[in-house]
């Protein structure tokens, strides 16, 4: 027979922080997690899909026309909305490897006009030309395991992998290494986002007729 230990206001302190250390732990390898720019996706996309139906005389909106007027929007240096236009793209296609580098490249310029540079992105960045450098999408998907196989880059666009693995090499200090799996590059160069945990302990309110009880 098991006994049961009550749950005390320690034990809820010490859950809080291990669900806390947890989240932590997975934004930190990168995981999908909510953002700020993932908030206007909707609004944005939608405000989007009216003007290439109606003002660009788009008929189907797709991850190719979704991509054509991300490029509009970073030449006017508005990359927020690229890197939300390009969201949709890479949903809508995500085997598309001209897709997927535009979209590194947006989240790129985002990092290069931040002063503290935002791990959120940093990441998605890096991850996204890891996809390119290892030609994850197009051709070659599934040529690879975990970023590694034999005869891999037969196929690859060579202008596309040449401008992934300088990129990564400009974030993170060096490209990965033919031998070097995906998870374990990934586990050297992303970078961990800051997450403070407080916590306030109460003591029990005690009676007026019990503290006198005491005295």
């Amino acid at each position: 027979m098991s006994i049961q230990k009550p749950v005390t206001k320690y034990s809820c302190i010490l859950i809080a922080l291990t669900i806390a250390t947890t989240s932590a732990e997975l934004t930190a390898l990168g995981g999908e997690t909510k953002h700020e720019d993932e908030k206007v996706t909707t609004s944005e996309v939608s405000e989007t899909n009216n003007l290439l139906n109606s003002e660009l005389g788009f008929s189907e909106v797709n991850a190719r026309t979704l991509m054509l007027s991300a490029k509009q929007s970073m030449r006017h240096h508005n990359y927020k909305k690229a890197i939300v236009l390009l969201r949709k793209a890479v949903e809508l296609d995500p085997d598309d490897p001209d897709v997927r580098c535009l979209y590194a490249e947006a989240l790129q310029e985002k990092l290069a006009h931040q002063v503290d540079k935002d791990p959120y992105i940093f990441n998605l960045c890096v991850r996204n030309w890891l996809m390119v450098a290892r030609n994850e999408v197009g051709d070659e998907k599934g040529a690879s395991i975990n970023g590694i196989g034999i005869g891999l880059g037969c196929f690859q666009d060579e202008d596309r992998t040449i401008r992934a693995k300088a990129s990564l090499k400009k974030l993170t200090g060096y490209s990965p290494k033919p031998w070097e799996t995906n998870d374990r590059y990934l586990r050297k160069v992303l970078k961990p986002a800051t997450t403070s945990v407080t916590a306030t302990i109460k003591e029990p309110e005690v009676s007026k007729q019990e503290e006198a009880k005491s005295k």
